[in-house]
């Protein structure tokens, strides 16, 4: 008899149970976050040649040979707008097509392959649109299975509207594109 009742106390205790944990869920899902989720930008993309000399480095940071490299650099850029319409953040994917690269003494040719997401110059304390993204890109040798594959390092240049849009962009080292000096 005792488990029977224990039983049917149970059965009268359960809904009130479920309707105690229904108001507190409903009660907690009042809360609202400080700030709306970012929306994002169309992507814009832009494609440069790339034709420049470079200097390589091994995997294990030795220097390797310089090389002179020609291609195609494809750049997509997107900002972050906060509610306001304001770029809060900035992201930029990059990679190389018909790329290929020649040592300056012309014993070795390379692939170019696989690009870094882009790493921007620090803005602090507040964002900014970052002026200069760093690259990394991997060459690999052709026909010689003993070699290991080289890395190399691209700066670009960039310019964005207020809007977030990027306007301008340019290889660091390329003819027109100095550090000091303006995008053309």
């Amino acid at each position: 008899m005792y488990i029977l009742n224990r039983q049917f106390e149970m059965r009268k205790a359960l809904p009130v149970l479920v309707w105690t944990l229904t108001t507190i869920a409903s009660v907690a899902h009042v809360a609202h976050a400080d700030s709306p989720k970012p929306k994002e930008t169309p992507t814009e993309t832009v494609s440069l040649n790339l034709s420049k000399l470079e200097i390589t480095y091994r995997i294990d940071g030795s220097q390797g040979p310089d090389v002179a490299i020609e291609g195609k650099l494809h750049v997509a850029s997107q900002a972050l707008l906060s509610s306001d319409g304001t770029p809060i953040g900035f992201t930029l994917h990059t990679n190389v097509s018909d790329a290929f690269a020649v040592s300056l003494d012309g014993a070795t040719s390379y692939v170019a392959v696989g690009a870094s997401e882009g790493i921007p110059a620090e803005c602090q304390p507040t964002a900014c649109s970052p002026p200069f993204w760093k690259l990394t890109f991997r060459l690999l040798p052709v026909n010689s299975a003993l070699q290991s594959s080289l890395l190399f390092d691209e700066t670009l240049k960039t310019q964005y509207a207020t809007d977030g849009t990027l306007s301008k962009v340019c290889v660091v080292g390329q003819d027109g594109c100095d550090i000091d000096g303006g995008i053309p």
